[in-house]
């Protein structure tokens, strides 16, 4: 969060979403990472530790498999749970490292959380801009039950995820006390997630509860990208690394979480996971 500026994005974020609205290098290979940060980054390349060696053996590795099982979410597939475990076990094998599993109580409520936050007012008390008027186009805000009742008619032009998430901050926004209790356990997950990375932890947890998704299932489940939004909102660095395919020749991957500033110890596993599993595959022939 604040690392890479910005400027130029349309809509632009306003009020806490400005710090949510974060810009990152997306490559084929790990180790060009670094190097498109660096750019991207600019003078807010300061705020990192890029010029840092990083010592795989003394870092603090942490295993989630799970949010905890949210109503919300799907559960995580078992193809993902394994290629979670080999990381694991080639870890404590190659490294010497004991990684430890932990069960972070508060991330069943990832997406509740990460809704009552987006929606939150700033440390000066402006409030975000609701999802339904940018989704108005600065015109007439939008009216997300009436554009669902269109929708299943085949007459909105928005989109199905699109119309929930702005039921969802509708609700949201019914309940402000709800809201602000939610807004308070993202803040204390915050902290826990600091001190349990510290300044040289890293957190392994899965990039989604699915396998790559045909087109138009997402839509049975619409908030399954909690497990990485809610890190967007807790303001941690993460790397998303593949581990190679799986049986029907899908992509699986994991997600690499440290505590905030800390890219350089999520980039630098990266690395070393992609030469242990192969990194990027070819999916197929063209």
């Amino acid at each position: 969060s604040g690392v890479v500026p910005n400027d130029g994005q349309f809509p632009n974020a306003l009020g806490v979403r400005s710090s949510f609205l974060c810009t990152g290098p997306m490559c084929r290979y790990a180790e060009d990472l670094e190097p498109v940060l660096r750019v991207m980054a600019g003078p807010g390349v300061s705020k990192l530790k890029l010029n840092e060696k990083v010592s795989l053996e003394k870092i603090k590795f942490h295993c989630m498999d799970h949010d905890g099982g949210s109503i919300f979410v799907s559960p995580v597939d078992k193809e993902i749970l394994q290629a979670q475990k080999k990381v694991v076990e080639h870890l404590e094998s190659d490294l010497g490292v004991q990684v430890q599993r932990v069960a972070i109580h508060k991330m069943k409520y990832s997406f509740q959380i990460w809704s009552a936050m987006m929606s939150s007012k700033d440390s000066e008390g402006q409030e975000a801009q609701r999802f339904t008027d940018l989704l108005g186009d600065h015109g007439k805000p939008v009216w997300p039950l009436w554009e669902l009742m269109k929708w299943l008619v085949g007459m909105s032009s928005h989109t199905l995820p699109a119309i929930a998430l702005g039921l969802t901050e509708k609700v949201v926004n019914l309940n402000q006390s709800g809201k602000a209790k939610l807004v308070s356990m993202g803040k204390s997950l915050q902290e826990e997630m600091e001190a349990l990375l510290g300044p040289d932890g890293v957190l392994l947890y899965p990039s989604h509860p699915t396998i790559a998704p045909k087109h138009h299932s997402p839509i049975c489940m619409p908030f399954n990208f909690a497990y990485t939004a809610i890190f967007n909102v807790l303001g941690l660095p993460v790397t998303q690394c593949p581990l190679g395919l799986g049986s029907e020749g899908l992509p699986l991957g994991i997600q690499l979480v440290a505590a905030a500033y800390n890219d350089h110890l999520t980039l630098a596993v990266a690395q070393y996971l992609e030469k242990a599993f192969g990194g990027w595959v070819l999916p197929g022939k063209v």
